[in-house]
């Protein structure tokens, strides 16, 4: 006999997120190129992301400051021209050899400074929503005290910055990969749920599986006796594993396929380890945005892991200009 439909009752859907998105839009794609290996593969997932959400591509090569004293005083103002006016020929070359893809690209910009700084202003002067950028493989001292660009960037972008593994070498460059699973990693705070929200705008435009992720730290006081800490650490992934079947159950989509799991031990190394044994081809966290001395003492889970995932790491804030769109059921922005 077949089971007769379910009475109507009035009941509101499943609540999501604050903020929890219909779909994902991406207008500007900002792209910082120093015409590396590392850079042009950046520029190769911009332009799948721009591919897949109809955006538009601006490219920046940001001049360094000059090192050499030579220059003097008087003449940096016609180093930075020339520098500058070079940089802009070779984007050019460089758009027209593209083919296809060079449709996406709408802007070339080119400025001076040190890139750290020069290419979250140009974000905001640009109104961007999304940075896709590279950490640079070759470097022979990768993350030296402050961290390269990409972590500085990070720190201080208004938007959401997409950051991919560098490379070494010409290696062939690849499109962004379909992605299937897509890691969010969680602890449970305000900041953490914006990248919830953006992992579900993402699963739901990829047809991808969520895979919700806590990292209970592993971290023993000095005054801790070892048993009390195992027995700390037992209670906290029991109350993690609570936490997450309860956002499974109530903030997010009975239709959205989502894997929960609970870890132990220093999080940016976990989250990126279960990012590669989950073959997530993207990892999603937030930052909280800290700066000066209490970034340097508390450090930022956000950095440490773009610094050592070999995926793709999406890094969100909690207050940043939305790239993500709320669109009424049947309708269209």
């Amino acid at each position: 006999m077949n089971a007769s439909p379910a009475p109507d009752t009035g009941d509101p859907p499943k609540r999501l997120p604050d903020g929890a998105p219909g779909r994902v839009r991406l207008h500007r794609l900002l792209v910082p190129m120093d015409f590396s290996a590392s850079s042009l593969r950046a520029y190769h997932y911009a332009v799948a992301l721009a591919e897949c959400f109809g955006g538009k591509i601006a490219l920046l090569h940001v001049v360094p400051p000059s090192m050499l004293p030579e220059w003097g005083y008087a003449h940096l103002a016609r180093r930075d021209m020339h520098l500058k006016a070079a940089a802009r020929r070779r984007m050019e070359d460089f758009v027209r050899t593209q083919g296809s893809a060079a449709r996406h690209v709408k802007d070339l910009l080119v400025c001076a400074g040190e890139p750290q700084f020069q290419i979250p202003e140009a974000a905001r002067e640009h109104a961007a929503d999304l940075v896709v950028m590279a950490t640079h493989g070759e470097s022979l001292i990768p993350h030296c005290l402050l961290g390269n660009s990409a972590e500085q960037v990070v720190r201080s972008a208004p938007c959401p910055v997409w950051v991919v593994p560098g490379v070494s070498g010409d290696e062939l460059q690849p499109a962004l990969l379909p992605l299937r699973r897509i890691l969010v990693a969680t602890d449970f705070s305000a900041e953490s749920r914006k990248a919830l929200c953006y992992g579900v705008a993402l699963a739901r435009e990829f047809d991808a599986t969520l895979h919700l992720v806590h990292v209970v730290p592993t971290v023993l006081p000095a005054d801790v006796s070892h048993l009390t800490m195992i027995l700390q650490e037992a209670a906290m992934r029991e109350s993690a594993g609570r936490e997450l079947a309860r956002m499974r159950e109530d903030e997010l989509p009975a239709d959205l396929p989502v894997v929960t799991t609970v870890l132990n031990g220093n999080p940016f190394i976990e989250i990126g380890n279960e990012a590669l044994r989950s073959c997530a081809g993207l990892i999603i966290v937030s930052t909280h945005g800290y700066s000066g001395l209490r970034y340097l003492l508390l450090g930022c889970t956000a950095q440490r892991v773009v610094q050592h995932a070999s995926v793709p790491v999406l890094v969100v804030r909690e207050h940043e200009p939305e790239f993500i769109a709320l669109t009424a059921p049947g309708k269209e922005n």
